[in-house]
Protein backbone atom coordinates (compact mmCIF):
# COMPACT_ATOMS: atom_id res chain seq x y z
CA UNK A 1 0.00 0.00 0.00
CA UNK A 2 2.79 2.65 -1.63
CA UNK A 3 1.63 5.79 -2.76
CA UNK A 4 3.19 8.46 -4.92
CA UNK A 5 2.02 11.74 -5.35
CA UNK A 6 1.68 13.81 -8.17
CA UNK A 7 2.31 10.88 -10.62
CA UNK A 8 3.50 13.62 -13.04
CA UNK A 9 5.77 16.57 -13.50
CA UNK A 10 6.38 18.48 -16.48
CA UNK A 11 9.71 20.74 -16.34
CA UNK A 12 11.34 23.20 -18.12
CA UNK A 13 15.33 23.04 -18.18
CA UNK A 14 18.23 23.93 -20.36
CA UNK A 15 21.92 22.73 -20.55
CA UNK A 16 23.21 23.66 -17.32
CA UNK A 17 20.36 23.90 -14.94
CA UNK A 18 20.32 22.90 -11.49
CA UNK A 19 16.55 22.68 -10.60
CA UNK A 20 15.07 21.37 -7.31
CA UNK A 21 11.40 19.44 -6.71
CA UNK A 22 9.73 17.37 -4.13
CA UNK A 23 7.38 14.66 -4.07
CA UNK A 24 5.82 12.66 -1.41
CA UNK A 25 5.49 8.87 -0.37
CA UNK A 26 2.65 7.84 1.55
CA UNK A 27 1.73 4.50 3.77
CA UNK A 28 -1.83 4.23 3.17
CA UNK A 29 -1.73 0.40 4.40
CA UNK A 30 -1.83 -1.27 7.74
CA UNK A 31 1.70 -2.62 7.68
CA UNK A 32 4.79 -0.57 7.93
CA UNK A 33 7.32 -1.02 5.14
CA UNK A 34 11.16 0.34 4.12
CA UNK A 35 11.64 1.81 0.75
CA UNK A 36 13.89 2.55 -1.86
CA UNK A 37 14.11 5.47 -4.43
CA UNK A 38 15.98 5.49 -7.71
CA UNK A 39 15.70 7.02 -10.95
CA UNK A 40 14.81 5.56 -14.48
CA UNK A 41 14.64 6.64 -18.15
CA UNK A 42 10.72 6.11 -19.39
CA UNK A 43 9.86 4.95 -22.79
CA UNK A 44 6.70 3.23 -24.72
CA UNK A 45 5.98 0.57 -26.49
CA UNK A 46 3.67 0.05 -29.41
CA UNK A 47 0.85 2.01 -30.17
CA UNK A 48 -1.07 0.88 -27.42
CA UNK A 49 1.55 2.90 -24.93
CA UNK A 50 2.76 0.09 -22.56
CA UNK A 51 5.28 1.35 -20.57
CA UNK A 52 9.18 1.17 -19.95
CA UNK A 53 11.28 1.97 -17.74
CA UNK A 54 14.99 1.51 -17.61
CA UNK A 55 14.99 2.19 -21.73
CA UNK A 56 17.80 1.98 -23.76
CA UNK A 57 17.07 5.10 -26.41
CA UNK A 58 20.22 7.16 -26.77
CA UNK A 59 18.23 10.28 -26.41
CA UNK A 60 16.97 9.17 -22.85
CA UNK A 61 19.71 10.21 -20.76
CA UNK A 62 17.70 12.13 -17.90
CA UNK A 63 17.93 8.82 -15.48
CA UNK A 64 21.59 10.10 -14.80
CA UNK A 65 20.29 13.49 -13.92
CA UNK A 66 18.54 12.90 -10.58
CA UNK A 67 19.86 12.67 -7.10
CA UNK A 68 17.48 12.84 -3.87
CA UNK A 69 17.55 13.68 -0.13
CA UNK A 70 17.09 10.37 0.74
CA UNK A 71 17.24 6.87 -1.36
CA UNK A 72 15.55 4.88 0.92
CA UNK A 73 13.57 5.11 4.04
CA UNK A 74 10.80 3.69 6.27
CA UNK A 75 7.36 4.76 6.49
CA UNK A 76 4.61 3.58 9.38
CA UNK A 77 1.05 3.24 9.05
CA UNK A 78 -0.88 6.03 7.50
CA UNK A 79 2.52 8.54 7.54
CA UNK A 80 3.99 10.11 4.54
CA UNK A 81 7.39 11.57 4.08
CA UNK A 82 8.62 14.42 1.28
CA UNK A 83 11.64 13.92 -0.35
CA UNK A 84 13.71 16.67 -2.58
CA UNK A 85 15.29 15.52 -5.89
CA UNK A 86 17.47 17.54 -8.19
CA UNK A 87 17.87 17.77 -11.39
CA UNK A 88 21.39 18.76 -13.31
CA UNK A 89 21.27 19.01 -16.67
CA UNK A 90 24.54 18.56 -18.81
CA UNK A 91 26.12 21.64 -20.54
CA UNK A 92 25.44 21.33 -24.29
CA UNK A 93 22.27 19.14 -23.79
CA UNK A 94 20.23 19.23 -27.23
CA UNK A 95 16.76 20.73 -27.30
CA UNK A 96 13.87 18.44 -27.23
CA UNK A 97 11.88 15.79 -24.37
CA UNK A 98 13.63 14.19 -22.13
CA UNK A 99 11.38 11.59 -20.48
CA UNK A 100 12.36 9.11 -17.08
CA UNK A 101 10.62 8.52 -14.13
CA UNK A 102 11.00 8.38 -10.14
CA UNK A 103 10.49 5.26 -8.80
CA UNK A 104 9.96 4.18 -5.34
CA UNK A 105 9.75 0.17 -4.43
CA UNK A 106 9.00 -1.27 -1.14
CA UNK A 107 12.06 -3.50 0.13
CA UNK A 108 10.41 -6.42 2.38
CA UNK A 109 11.72 -9.29 4.15
CA UNK A 110 11.40 -12.82 3.17
CA UNK A 111 8.69 -14.19 4.50
CA UNK A 112 10.47 -16.65 7.13
CA UNK A 113 7.30 -19.69 6.43
CA UNK A 114 6.46 -18.83 2.40
CA UNK A 115 10.13 -17.59 1.11
CA UNK A 116 8.22 -15.21 -1.00
CA UNK A 117 9.27 -11.63 -1.39
CA UNK A 118 6.38 -9.44 -2.12
CA UNK A 119 7.50 -6.19 -3.29
CA UNK A 120 5.23 -3.26 -4.76
CA UNK A 121 6.63 -0.47 -6.82
CA UNK A 122 5.34 2.88 -8.05
CA UNK A 123 6.39 6.01 -10.05
CA UNK A 124 6.30 9.65 -11.13
CA UNK A 125 7.02 10.05 -14.55
CA UNK A 126 9.00 13.17 -15.49
CA UNK A 127 8.10 15.36 -18.96
CA UNK A 128 11.25 17.60 -19.63
CA UNK A 129 11.41 19.94 -21.65
CA UNK A 130 15.29 21.22 -22.94
CA UNK A 131 15.60 24.72 -24.08
CA UNK A 132 16.84 24.41 -27.64
CA UNK A 133 15.84 23.64 -30.73
CA UNK A 134 12.32 22.31 -30.50
CA UNK A 135 10.07 20.62 -33.16
CA UNK A 136 6.80 20.62 -32.86
CA UNK A 137 5.26 17.71 -35.27
CA UNK A 138 2.23 16.33 -34.94
CA UNK A 139 -0.19 14.17 -37.51
CA UNK A 140 -3.81 12.96 -37.07
CA UNK A 141 -3.50 9.60 -38.78
CA UNK A 142 -6.99 8.20 -38.34
CA UNK A 143 -10.63 9.24 -36.72
CA UNK A 144 -12.88 6.52 -36.82
CA UNK A 145 -16.38 5.63 -35.89
CA UNK A 146 -17.74 2.05 -36.51
CA UNK A 147 -21.16 2.12 -38.68
CA UNK A 148 -22.80 -1.08 -36.77
CA UNK A 149 -22.23 -2.69 -33.30
CA UNK A 150 -23.35 -5.80 -32.06
CA UNK A 151 -22.41 -5.09 -28.36
CA UNK A 152 -22.10 -1.84 -26.69
CA UNK A 153 -20.03 0.31 -25.82
CA UNK A 154 -20.06 2.66 -28.21
CA UNK A 155 -16.79 3.80 -29.42
CA UNK A 156 -14.55 6.19 -32.04
CA UNK A 157 -11.03 5.12 -32.65
CA UNK A 158 -7.92 7.57 -32.61
CA UNK A 159 -4.66 7.29 -34.12
CA UNK A 160 -2.07 9.68 -34.20
CA UNK A 161 1.91 10.52 -34.49
CA UNK A 162 4.56 12.68 -33.50
CA UNK A 163 7.03 13.54 -35.54
CA UNK A 164 8.43 16.06 -33.52
CA UNK A 165 11.21 16.15 -31.11
CA UNK A 166 9.19 17.14 -27.51
CA UNK A 167 5.93 15.46 -26.56
CA UNK A 168 2.46 16.94 -27.25
CA UNK A 169 -0.97 16.78 -26.15
CA UNK A 170 -3.69 14.68 -27.66
CA UNK A 171 -7.39 15.99 -26.80
CA UNK A 172 -10.39 13.51 -27.95
CA UNK A 173 -14.26 13.72 -27.24
CA UNK A 174 -17.59 12.11 -28.17
CA UNK A 175 -20.90 13.12 -28.37
CA UNK A 176 -23.93 11.22 -29.25
CA UNK A 177 -27.31 12.11 -30.47
CA UNK A 178 -30.41 9.97 -30.72
CA UNK A 179 -31.63 9.49 -34.05
CA UNK A 180 -34.33 11.17 -34.20
CA UNK A 181 -33.38 14.35 -31.95
CA UNK A 182 -30.45 16.88 -31.59
CA UNK A 183 -30.52 16.84 -27.89
CA UNK A 184 -27.17 14.95 -26.44
CA UNK A 185 -27.74 12.20 -24.85
CA UNK A 186 -23.78 11.53 -24.09
CA UNK A 187 -20.89 13.84 -24.14
CA UNK A 188 -17.39 14.70 -22.07
CA UNK A 189 -17.10 17.76 -24.31
CA UNK A 190 -16.61 19.97 -21.57
CA UNK A 191 -14.14 17.00 -20.21
CA UNK A 192 -12.24 15.33 -22.97
CA UNK A 193 -9.74 12.70 -22.39
CA UNK A 194 -6.60 14.14 -22.51
CA UNK A 195 -3.09 12.19 -23.24
CA UNK A 196 0.50 12.92 -23.53
CA UNK A 197 2.57 11.83 -27.09
CA UNK A 198 6.25 11.13 -26.64
CA UNK A 199 8.56 12.15 -29.56
CA UNK A 200 8.77 9.56 -32.42
CA UNK A 201 5.81 7.31 -31.45
CA UNK A 202 2.22 6.87 -32.76
CA UNK A 203 -0.70 6.15 -30.20
CA UNK A 204 -3.73 4.75 -30.41
CA UNK A 205 -6.92 5.61 -28.24
CA UNK A 206 -10.49 3.96 -28.09
CA UNK A 207 -13.00 6.71 -26.82
CA UNK A 208 -15.63 4.64 -25.37
CA UNK A 209 -19.53 5.42 -24.10
CA UNK A 210 -19.09 2.91 -21.12
CA UNK A 211 -23.24 3.18 -20.63
CA UNK A 212 -24.48 3.02 -24.00
CA UNK A 213 -27.87 0.82 -23.97
CA UNK A 214 -27.75 -2.49 -26.27
CA UNK A 215 -30.06 -1.27 -29.13
CA UNK A 216 -30.89 1.31 -30.72
CA UNK A 217 -29.49 3.90 -33.51
CA UNK A 218 -27.46 6.76 -32.97
CA UNK A 219 -25.46 10.11 -34.63
CA UNK A 220 -22.55 9.83 -33.12
CA UNK A 221 -19.36 12.81 -33.62
CA UNK A 222 -15.46 12.64 -32.54
CA UNK A 223 -13.74 15.59 -32.32
CA UNK A 224 -9.61 15.12 -32.01
CA UNK A 225 -7.28 17.70 -31.49
CA UNK A 226 -3.93 17.20 -31.56
CA UNK A 227 -1.18 20.44 -32.01
CA UNK A 228 -2.72 22.69 -33.94
CA UNK A 229 -5.19 20.21 -35.77
CA UNK A 230 -8.47 19.83 -35.52
CA UNK A 231 -10.83 16.65 -36.83
CA UNK A 232 -14.66 15.93 -36.53
CA UNK A 233 -15.82 12.94 -37.66
CA UNK A 234 -19.88 11.93 -37.92
CA UNK A 235 -21.52 8.74 -38.38
CA UNK A 236 -24.77 7.09 -38.25
CA UNK A 237 -24.08 4.15 -35.51
CA UNK A 238 -26.65 1.14 -35.19
CA UNK A 239 -26.49 -0.89 -32.36
CA UNK A 240 -28.34 -4.51 -32.77
CA UNK A 241 -27.00 -7.45 -31.04
CA UNK A 242 -27.07 -10.97 -32.75
CA UNK A 243 -30.39 -12.21 -31.60
CA UNK A 244 -32.33 -9.55 -32.64
CA UNK A 245 -30.89 -10.04 -35.69
CA UNK A 246 -31.69 -14.16 -35.75
CA UNK A 247 -35.14 -12.72 -34.59
CA UNK A 248 -35.30 -10.75 -37.19
CA UNK A 249 -34.48 -12.82 -40.20
CA UNK A 250 -36.45 -15.11 -39.08
CA UNK A 251 -39.57 -12.97 -38.73
CA UNK A 252 -38.94 -12.24 -42.64
CA UNK A 253 -38.29 -15.99 -43.72
CA UNK A 254 -41.75 -16.98 -41.66
CA UNK A 255 -43.35 -14.05 -43.84
CA UNK A 256 -41.90 -15.09 -47.11
CA UNK A 257 -43.10 -19.00 -46.35
CA UNK A 258 -46.19 -17.88 -45.33
CA UNK A 259 -46.80 -15.57 -48.75
CA UNK A 260 -45.57 -18.72 -50.60
CA UNK A 261 -47.55 -21.18 -48.93
CA UNK A 262 -50.58 -19.15 -49.57
CA UNK A 263 -49.70 -18.76 -52.81
CA UNK A 264 -49.83 -22.48 -53.35
CA UNK A 265 -53.18 -22.79 -51.44
CA UNK A 266 -54.74 -20.09 -54.02
CA UNK A 267 -53.48 -22.04 -57.07
CA UNK A 268 -54.54 -25.08 -55.55
CA UNK A 269 -57.80 -24.13 -55.24
CA UNK A 270 -58.23 -22.42 -58.09
CA UNK A 271 -57.41 -25.41 -60.28
CA UNK A 272 -59.87 -26.88 -57.96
Amino acid sequence: QIQISPVKNTVYLKGGDVSDFTFNVSNIGTDPFDFKVYASSYEVKGENYDPVFDGSKDGLKIANWFTFSQDTGHLESDTEVTINYTIRVPKNTPGGGQYGAIMVETVKENDDKSNIQAISRVGMVIYSHINGEINRCTRILENKLPSFLFNPPIFGETRVENCGNVDAELSVSLKVFPFFSNEEIYTNEEKPTTLNTLPATKRYHKELWTNSPAIGIFNVEQVIKYGSETKTERKLVIVCPVWLIVLIVLFILSIIFWLVARNRERKTNSRA
